[in-house]
């Protein structure tokens, strides 16, 4: 039985069920955002970068221990994209470049996005995202691959004058709190115009 072959009330209950399994991965989504904001409040933005990759790392290490997906989907992607991050905090050890490492890491996303659309049909990016936000109704993988790469350079473009304007403790506060307010209502938005569009009868 595929998932067309379900009554609406057992779709939506199917949705449930996996919206449930992503929340360990939501719920450490958080928990990084706290540990980067104390960290780098009493270590600086350095240690901070460091130890959320040493992090992750250590998530992508007990996945196979736990039958939660504690990456929400993007082991492999999270991992690269902090080891980059990584690389990044320790080469130049500096508060600025450590501020601009989200606008190099958006152009590294928007690359792997625009790939995984053109390339993959949204294979990999796209699948995920479609299953993650699937709350908000059928995604085609391939127009979300798209999309988050445009949310992803939109994102870059409000963040990276901030990083020059701010001081490093206001931007620290900016990066733990404010920058996913900004980012969430983004993304929902490209994800919706991502969304799979109707067949007209005439279509049919």
């Amino acid at each position: 039985m595929t998932e067309g072959d379900l009554t609406k009330a057992e779709q939506q209950q199917a949705v449930l069920e996996r919206q449930k399994k992503l929340r360990p991965s939501i719920i450490i989504d958080l928990s990084f955002g706290l540990l980067f904001f104390f960290v780098a409040r009493e270590f600086g933005l350095v240690t901070a970068a460091l130890t959320g990759a040493v992090a992750t790392l250590a998530l992508f290490a007990a996945q196979p221990f736990t039958k939660h997906d504690l990456l929400g989907g993007f082991a492999v992607f999270g991992v690269v994209m902090s080891l980059i991050s990584a690389g990044i905090a320790w080469g130049f050890q500096d508060d600025l470049a450590i501020k601009l490492r989200g606008t190099i890491m958006a152009c590294i996303a928007a690359g792997f996005s625009l790939y995984d659309a053109v390339f993959l049909k949204g294979g990999y990016l796209g699948k995920r995202m479609a299953m993650y936000m699937e709350g908000l109704g059928q995604i085609n993988p391939q127009r979300a691959s798209f999309a988050l790469a445009g949310a992803t350079l939109l994102l870059m473009a409000i963040d990276t004058p901030l990083a020059f304007i701010l001081t490093t403790d206001q931007w620290i506060w900016y990066n733990a709190f404010f920058d996913n307010i900004i980012a969430i209502p983004i993304i929902i938005g490209a994800m919706l115009m991502a969304r799979e569009r109707p067949v007209k009868k005439e279509e049919i």
